[in-house]
């Protein structure tokens, strides 16, 4: 099973006091931006809008507030009796990279770090399935909110309670001989995305493959597969298998 990684170096100022509220409730929404902006956004104290999570495209996962304190995600909202105030208190909020149009797809390296973070939350606060919610479900008047829009619901949220599927046959890789500048990591399967580490030629790497960005290169040819280990991406054509 992969276990990613949580970034906890980019705290936002925005939150407040649970009050002595239990977690209880996990809200989904979309960023209607790109990572980058959203996490400028959600730690700029003159936004007064936070999220305990925030999950890029390629599943990097950040935490901008901690478990113990309430972020401010929820807005005018209700559910299932709970108010605006207790939604806020006894909620976790989670930021999904997205367009938020239901034509920008959510990437399986994205999905898989959503559902590993869900599922681990659920499980520790033992949070019961019809308190696992997305923003337009709680957001009020009804309609106010669309996010995430497209996200494959209710699929996503009932395979929080689901026995945990076989784990993905995870490769090892090293960096090609011929890559004599190294391999960029990124923090998703996309060029224009964070570097985030280099690999010198003959490197050793491991991952998924996923589909992303496709890169066309001279040397190393054109391909739209990259591999990925926890929200941290490298361009399979700099990459050679290893066999075991």
């Amino acid at each position: 099973m992969t276990i990613y990684p949580i970034d906890r170096n980019h705290k936002s100022p925005n939150f407040s006091s649970r009050a002595g509220a239990h977690i209880r409730m996990l809200v989904l929404h979309a960023t209607v931006g790109s990572f980058q902006s959203a996490l400028g956004w959600l730690t700029n104290p003159a936004s007064e809008v936070s999220t305990h999570y925030l999950i890029s495209y390629g599943g990097a996962i950040v935490q901008l507030v901690d478990d113990d304190h309430a972020a401010w995600h929820a807005g005018k909202s209700f559910w299932l009796g709970l108010t605006k105030d207790q939604i806020q208190a006894c909620s976790l909020g989670i930021e999904l990279e997205n367009r938020n149009d239901g034509r920008d797809p959510y990437p399986a390296a994205q999905l898989a770090a959503a559902h590993w973070l869900c599922r681990r939350l659920v499980q520790q606060y033992e949070i019961e399935r019809a308190y696992v919610v997305r923003h337009l479900d709680i957001a009020t008047p009804k309609g106010r909110k669309t996010d995430p829009a497209g996200l494959p619901w209710p699929r996503f949220a009932d395979g929080l309670y689901e026995s945990p599927p076989p784990p993905t046959p995870v490769a090892s890789y090293r960096v090609k001989a011929a890559v004599t500048a190294g391999a960029t990591v990124r923090s998703d399967a996309r060029r224009s995305a964070l570097a985030v580490d280099h690999l010198p030629a003959g490197a050793a790497w491991y991952g998924v493959e996923v589909e992303g960005e496709t890169v066309r290169d001279p040397l190393f040819g054109t391909s739209d597969v990259w591999v990925c280990q926890g929200g941290r991406c490298v361009w399979s054509g700099l990459l050679e298998k290893v066999l075991p």
